[in-house]
């Protein structure tokens, strides 16, 4: 159904249908940001007008898909390296630079989960190109036992899910020291993708993958 917002949190290359009401802010020139720098501004005319259209009750449904029905969990490490200054020098995901071997290979009509375990301290909005997948939950890990074994290990119940991501995504919000954990349908015609982080400076330093679903 729709929501009703004060805020939405947005990382690049997420999208969302938003309607903004400017009733009360008529005459008003209102500047959107993301921190301190400007992005856009709305110039609210001071005539007011009538507005016939209406929110719909209803949107169309989704069925949230069932964590049974994966055929292959993966475990995914988003991984970074950095200089003496601790500045990043390389950024990898599962210990693999662009130009390695192919390492994911669903198969076509399948469905998979994927965990992506962020080693990091930042935040990567990650994208899979080619197909939509839905959020199953982010929680946080022991990351002791992970380092000892590869094993994610909860450090606690995982959080409710916000309701703008329980519909379908192509871009997901991978936080610090959590385990952000998608379900994917690999629907889409066979071939080789890409998966990668939507942060420039993150993709153009090796956070960028293949990926191939096969006939």
């Amino acid at each position: 159904m729709p929501l009703e917002l004060n805020s939405l949190v947005l990382a690049p290359a997420e999208r969302a249908d938003v309607i903004i009401d400017f009733g009360e802010q008529r005459g008003e020139k209102l500047v959107l940001r993301t921190g301190a720098a400007p992005v856009m501004q709305f110039r609210v005319d001071s005539t007011k007008v009538q507005d016939s259209s209406s929110i719909p009750a209803t949107l169309s449904p989704i069925q949230r898909l069932e964590e049974k029905s994966a055929v292959t969990n993966r475990i995914l490490t988003l991984d970074e390296a950095d200089d003496q200054r601790g500045y990043p020098m390389r950024m990898l995901l599962n210990g693999h630079r662009w130009s390695d071997p192919i390492s994911e290979r669903p198969q076509l009509g399948t469905v998979e989960i994927w965990s992506f375990v962020n080693r990091t301290e930042d935040v990567h909005p990650f994208h899979l190109h080619a197909v939509r997948f839905q959020l199953l939950d982010r929680i946080a890990y022991d990351q002791l036992a992970f380092e000892r074994s590869r094993t994610i290990r909860a450090a606690g119940p995982p959080p409710p899910l916000d309701p703008e991501e329980q519909g379908w995504k192509d871009t997901i919000r991978a936080y610090p020291a959590s385990v952000t954990r998608i379900i994917v349908p690999f629907e889409s015609n066979a071939g080789r993708y890409v998966w990668h982080c939507h942060v420039l400076e993150h993709e153009d330093n090796e956070m960028m993958r293949p990926f191939e679903i096969v006939a």
